[in-house]
C-alpha cells in the first residue's frame, strides 16, 4: 500500500542535502528544463549570487553541474511556496551552507 505524500511533504526535498556528481555539466536551458524553472529566472538567480556557473565558454554560454540543479529548485521552493524574496534566500542558503560546514566538522571530530 502506497504511503500518501503531503503536498508540502514533496516540496521540503528540496531543502535536503544532496550528494552530488563533479563530472555531470549541462548549459542553462538544460538547468532549465531539468529543473522546471524559466531561463530568465536562471539568470535572475546568477546576477542575484544565488547560483554560479561552473564554465563558461566565450560564445556558447553557460555551463552548470547538478548541485545547480538541487540550488536552483531549492531557490524556486523557497521563492513560491514559502515567499522568501531574493535577498531572504540568500540569507537562507548562507546559513544553510554554515549549517552543513559544521555538519561536515562535527563529523571529523567525532571520527577522531
Amino acid at each position: 500500500m502506497k504511503r500518501k505524500v503531503n503536498p508540502g511533504e514533496k516540496s521540503m526535498e528540496a531543502l535536503q542535502p544532496v550528494e552530488y556528481s563533479a563530472r555531470a555539466t549541462y548549459t542553462i536551458e538544460a538547468i532549465s528544463n531539468l529543473a522546471q524553472v524559466p531561463r530568465r529566472l536562471i539568470v535572475l538567480y546568477y546576477k542575484h549570487g544565488l547560483v554560479v556557473p561552473t564554465a563558461e565558454s566565450l560564445g556558447s554560454g553557460w555551463y552548470f553541474d547538478d548541485q545547480a540543479i538541487h540550488v536552483v529548485k531549492r531557490i524556486e521552493y523557497l521563492r513560491t511556496e514559502c515567499g522568501v524574496n531574493l535577498e531572504g534566500i540568500k540569507l537562507i542558503m548562507g546559513l544553510m551552507k554554515e549549517v552543513e560546514r559544521l555538519r561536515e566538522e562535527l563529523r571529523f571530530f567525532q571520527r577522531q
